[in-house]
């Protein structure tokens, strides 16, 4: 439905950021980086090599069972390998955005005192003791809801401006009322 035709009484959220708050966020703009054709284009790519290895050193000489004991474990170690590189750079991203959190936050003080945000058909208001700013709805596209809150997305672009509504700060208010706002103004990636 187009944005003119709906009105709806404001959501209010009240709410203090917290850095769980934040990687929430981070986490939601980052999530649609990972390709999920990787790892069977990396697995494809380590079998192949381990392939020429065993043809160009003279594997062949082996009994057939051998060689089947050898590729069987070679397959193994590789899937393994590609695993725990996996699992490593997910703990590396873990990692990452607990740093972006505290220098964000020692940067933006603002960012630690309670906040008031107006959801409405105009945009998102947020006013907190320092000021306050109005974003209108073209200048966030996108949203990605999460288990504790919803993400407003700038694009679809890496460090794209986020701005982070916790669930918790609902303030007797429905979160599917607010997944409906969002989805009426923006976009919902998945």
């Amino acid at each position: 439905m187009p944005a003119e035709q709906i009105t709806t009484d404001p959501i209010v959220l009240r709410y203090t950021l917290t850095p769980d708050d934040l990687r929430d966020g981070f986490a939601a703009q980052q999530r649609r980086i990972w390709r999920p054709w990787l790892v069977p284009l990396l697995t494809a790519a380590a079998l192949i090599g381990l392939a020429k290895a065993l043809v160009s050193s003279g594997v062949g000489e082996l009994p057939a069972l051998a060689i089947a004991i050898v590729g069987a474990i070679s397959v193994v170690l590789v899937l393994l390998i590609i695993g725990l590189s996996l699992l490593l750079l997910r703990l590396l991203f873990a990692l990452i955005y607990r740093g972006q959190v505290r220098l964000i936050v020692r940067g933006n003080p603002w960012l630690s005192q309670p906040i008031r945000a107006t959801v409405s058909d105009a945009g998102v208001q947020l006013s907190n003791a320092a000021g306050e700013t109005t974003s209108r709805w073209p200048q966030y596209p996108l949203y990605v809801e999460t288990a504790r809150s919803f993400v407003l997305l700038a694009s679809e672009k890496r460090a794209a401006m986020v701005l982070v509504l916790p669930k918790r700060g609902l303030v007797g208010a429905d979160p599917a009322r607010l997944a409906a706002v969002l989805a009426t103004h923006s976009r919902q990636r998945t």
